[in-house]
């Protein structure tokens, strides 16, 4: 599997779908319809679907959310969103495949009573449900999306997503959490590490990439590690060069998978205080050095990808 597979193209999508959604929240509470077919029949869903011929997303919305919730729209604003990976869509021939979904969602207001009948295709019928009552066990992707809780991507062991999760859920065998990470060499060829803040849950005080962080849905390996560059060591680079790639494994499970770029910077630095305890440059030897001294200061997705380097 090639980076540009990694950053491009994705191999194991086996169906595209597009839909317009509306996150509609009042009160603590959000108006959600229950799934009547599909990958995730019997979830929560976000009101919506797909355009009909000649329809403005806008158009869509409107048809939609009064067919499925019986209420009306009386304001709405487009929200950014990403495409989103999931694998838990299943083709009509039965064979398990991985769908990408992509979807215009907006923050809408609506008036009328939710329809407990639901319209017959799509939903089971419409209700206010309270937000803290809704979680990746009962709820889809695009209902935590509208939430604004965290999601990330989830690869394969070859490194392509196929799936996206909320971060902190379980997310099975044989599937990776995905990294986006950087190494930053000055013109000295110095290395620029840093050391995981004490209050991470995961390898806190240990050396590291420059900066690293969890690919979310719609990015590459590549834009998640300059996004991460940015927000940890406030950095902004346009590009940077691919070094290498890496699975992790715990106790023959798979936790994460790691593309790498590198790029040339003298700084300034400003670290994140909530995620970086320090940054130091160090010379390629005495990060050899280290490694030998004392590996378990460092984190082994570094130790690997450093000695692939």
């Amino acid at each position: 599997m090639s980076i540009n597979e990694l950053d491009g193209t994705n191999p194991y999508v086996t169906c595209f779908h597009r839909g317009v959604y509306g996150c509609i929240i009042r009160q603590g509470k959000m108006l959600v319809i229950q799934k009547a077919r599909g990958p995730y029949t019997g979830l929560f869903d976000l009101p919506g679907g797909s355009p009909e011929a000649g329809e403005t997303p806008e158009q869509t919305l409107f048809r939609e959310i009064k067919e499925e919730t019986g209420c009306t729209v009386i304001k709405m604003e487009n929200r950014r969103c990403p495409s989103l990976i999931f694998s838990r869509f299943t083709p009509e021939s039965g064979k398990r495949g991985v769908l990408k979904h992509d979807a215009i969602l907006y923050d809408v207001q609506v008036i009328g009573t939710p329809s407990e009948m639901g319209d017959g295709l799509d939903s089971k019928g419409a209700l206010w449900v309270d937000t803290n009552l809704l979680n990746d066990k009962n709820a889809t992707p695009y209902v935590l999306m509208g939430l604004k809780r965290e999601l990330i991507s989830l690869a394969n062991e070859e490194g392509c997503p196929i799936d996206t999760v909320v971060r902190g859920a379980h997310f099975g065998t044989e599937r990776f959490s995905m990294i986006g990470g950087v190494l930053v060499f000055d013109t000295k060829d110095r290395l620029v590490l840093q050391r995981v803040s004490r209050f991470k849950k995961t390898d806190p005080l240990k050396w590291s990439y420059s900066a690293a962080g969890h690919v979310e849905p719609g990015e590459t390996y590549l834009s998640a590690a300059l996004r991460e560059l940015k927000e940890e060591l406030g950095v902004s680079v346009q590009s940077a060069v691919f070094v290498g790639k890496t699975r992790v494994m715990k106790q023959d499970r798979p936790t994460s998978f790691h593309c790498i770029y590198r790029v040339r910077h003298n700084g300034p630095y400003y670290p994140e205080a909530k995620e970086v305890e320090e940054i130091r440059t160090f010379t390629k030897a005495e990060i050899q050095q280290m490694i030998i001294d004392n590996p378990e200061q460092f984190k082994q997705s570094f130790v690997d990808i450093f000695n692939k380097i």
